[in-house]
């Protein structure tokens, strides 16, 4: 658990399995995280946020039930650059679980070539995997077990906590599948 009071947020920043995402350290309390959140704060009045070497961005959802559970959900300001069919999906969600940060996701809102893949999230796991990389270039460093019903993938537990989105079908059916997001889960994976 990190004890962490203050940290950045970095669009380049290592995704770490099992510990951050984007700088964003899980098992930081809410509180601590609405604070560091507000330094990146643009405008308030429209909600705009600029975290480091990121483009900008909208908080489109955010807030925590009575219980501490909910989280916050960022996309691209400039959302005319996106192709239609991916119109709506976040850059950057922050989800919080009993007043703690829980899960930290990020995601492709870009097709090959697209222009708007200059500004999806830019940090590497280790060996430089990241968005839009080969989802079976992570197979030399841990297993992938598909979940059919979520459509993604966990690495094992060795590797740490994190989730692999590629197309939502297993590798065999589709190699070379690309990832369309990554997301750096808070402990074990249940």
């Amino acid at each position: 658990m990190t004890s962490s009071n203050d940290f950045s947020i970095s669009w380049v920043a290592p995704i770490v399995p099992s510990v951050s995402l984007a700088g964003i350290p899980l098992d930081v309390s809410a509180e601590v995280l609405e604070r560091v959140l507000l330094k990146y704060l643009v405008d308030a009045s429209s909600l705009l946020y600029k975290f480091e070497n990121s483009p900008d961005l909208l908080l489109r959802t955010h807030g925590l039930d009575e219980l501490g559970n909910g989280g916050y959900s960022f996309s691209l300001f400039n959302d005319a650059i996106i192709n239609g069919l991916l119109k709506g999906t976040p850059a950057l969600s922050i989800m919080v679980r009993a007043g703690k940060v829980y899960a930290v996701k990020v995601y492709d809102f870009s097709f090959s070539g697209e222009f708007a893949r200059e500004f999806v999230y830019k940090g590497f796991l280790p060996a430089g995997i990241g968005l839009g990389s080969l989802v079976s270039d992570l197979l030399p460093f841990t297993s992938l077990e598909f979940d059919s019903a979520e459509e993604w993938f966990y690495t094992d537990q060795s590797y740490g906590g994190l989730e692999v989105t590629g197309w939502g079908v297993p590798l065999e059916d589709h190699p070379d599948q690309v990832v369309t997001a990554l997301c750096v889960i808070s402990g074990a994976i249940a």
